[in-house]
């Protein structure tokens, strides 16, 4: 069992939800058993990325969790095929995405600096971008 001091902060809260008398009849054993399924079950700062931010959206709150790590869990979850096939597709699109976003950066840095890699053709994004501020 842990000291009280080197708890997580997701024990102290259990702790403070649980009603003292219960808490008091806990033997050591059945204490550290609980902390341990705590821990397992929340996995709690085990994430190699742990990304919690809440913002302000139209006069309400929401919240953004992004999390990254490996699987501790001894059980795994069953998976369906539809949120497979949903997770295959978002990486995809985050990947074109990202892919994309790169080609276009080199391509700006590449007509920004006057390199012309094939003669008289252009794709027109750097004279469009161009063109925006004489407007």
């Amino acid at each position: 069992m842990t000291s009280p001091q080197n708890r997580p902060p997701v024990i102290e809260r259990f702790y403070a939800q649980l009603d003292v008398h219960i808490s008091e009849g806990l033997t050591p054993e059945q204490k550290e058993g609980i902390e341990k399924a705590i821990v397992a079950s929340t996995l709690a700062s085990r994430h190699r990325i742990d990304i919690r931010r809440s913002f302000p959206f139209f006069g309400k709150r929401f919240y953004l969790v992004f999390l990254f790590g490996r699987d501790l869990r001894q059980r795994h979850r069953q998976e369906s095929t539809l949120s497979t096939m949903l997770l295959t597709f978002l990486l995809l699109l985050g990947t074109l995405f990202v892919t994309c976003c790169v080609l276009l950066t080199l391509y700006m840095i590449k007509s920004a600096l006057g390199i012309d890699v094939f003669q008289h053709f252009h794709v027109g994004i750097w004279d469009w971008w161009l063109s925006l501020k004489d407007r």
